[in-house]
């Protein structure tokens, strides 16, 4: 990200934060993002009593197709997939996409490309993204890598406008206030690992009554927020955004990551596959134990079969190793 003016430090204790505005057309990255509505199946399923058996996800499934289909784009870099741990969510899944090139144009025109073969649901909502605004440690600057950890997660609020931005360049040079990221910052405890706030801004402007995605997003990335330590907090921080904030609020953990990276031989997998289709091994911890016959084994046994009238051709004759 290039920035159009120095960046300002923020001191937090012994953390250095940068909190740098980033020009899109300047950049060389956007991000794909959509959210992944529930469908009806789903919400069917939701209402039946739970004794019965669970059905298939089928937002899961759609959401992982859609991932092969991001995945397939030459300026498609990273992504993963997130999943709402809120109770009933509205959007159960979220994609994070990165998409790489100088051209904003192009960039733009590809991640438009994607999302009409994803197809989306009309209750979804997908669309391009830039970065115009963040705050991230100064250790985490120069990271592009999105978070694989599985307790790492986000805290995403999503603002709509309700007219059509007049004063959309008052409300970024406001932002650290009116879209929650400044108390974010300020109530995120340290054991939460808080890497990066960014606002994120939609490039189109829609016009009054067309189904248009959301304006502004706010992306708290968060390294283990959703450790079984800290899920219980995470959820109250958020129901105390909602009742402040006037945008959608919601708890995400990375669920599915991937990247562009081309498979190493496929061929040669498949067949080693079908070759060694299970091959059982055996630990190298354990030290195997020869059985050898102790010296009054022999005299037992041979009383025994006396008492129980074996013939003499039948005893037992201990094995002699040659």
């Amino acid at each position: 990200m290039a920035p159009i003016v120095p960046p300002q430090m923020i001191s937090k204790s012994e953390e250095i934060v940068d909190c740098v505005e980033c020009s899109a057309e300047m950049s060389n990255c956007s991000m794909l993002i959509g959210f992944v509505s529930s469908s009806e199946a789903d919400i069917l399923s939701a209402q039946t009593p739970s004794y019965r058996f669970l059905q298939t996800d089928a937002d899961y499934e759609k959401a992982i197709n859609e991932c092969q289909i991001i995945k397939q784009s030459a300026f498609f870099s990273q992504g993963v997939l997130l999943k709402c741990i809120d109770h009933k969510p509205l959007f159960p899944y979220l994609h994070l996409a990165q998409f790489h090139w100088q051209d904003q144009t192009k960039r733009i025109y590809e991640i438009g490309e994607k999302i009409r073969e994803c197809g989306p649901d009309p209750r979804s909502f997908y669309g391009s993204y830039d970065e115009i605004s963040s705050l991230c440690k100064t250790a985490v600057v120069g990271e592009p890598n999105l978070p694989t950890n599985r307790h790492a997660g986000y805290i995403v609020i999503a603002f709509k406008l309700l007219d059509d931005a007049n004063k959309q360049q008052n409300l970024e040079k406001t932002w650290l206030n009116w879209s929650g990221a400044r108390e974010i910052y300020k109530h995120s405890p340290r054991n939460w690992n808080l890497r990066k706030i960014s606002l994120l801004k939609h490039p189109f402007i829609y016009k009054n009554g067309a189904n248009r995605p959301f304006a502004y997003i706010l992306l708290c990335e968060y390294g283990s927020i959703l450790h079984p330590a800290n899920t219980i907090q995470a959820l109250d921080i958020c129901e105390r955004l909602r009742t402040r904030n006037c945008g959608l609020v919601a708890l995400y953990q990375v669920h599915t990551a991937y990247s562009n990276e081309a498979p190493s031989a496929p061929s040669s997998a498949v067949v080693s596959a079908r070759r060694y289709p299970m091959s059982r091994g055996f630990s190298e911890d354990v030290v195997e134990v020869v059985k050898r016959e102790s010296p009054r084994r022999a005299p037992r046994l041979r009383s025994r079969e006396r008492s129980l009238q074996i013939a003499d051709e039948h005893f037992y004759q201990p094995y002699q190793m040659q």
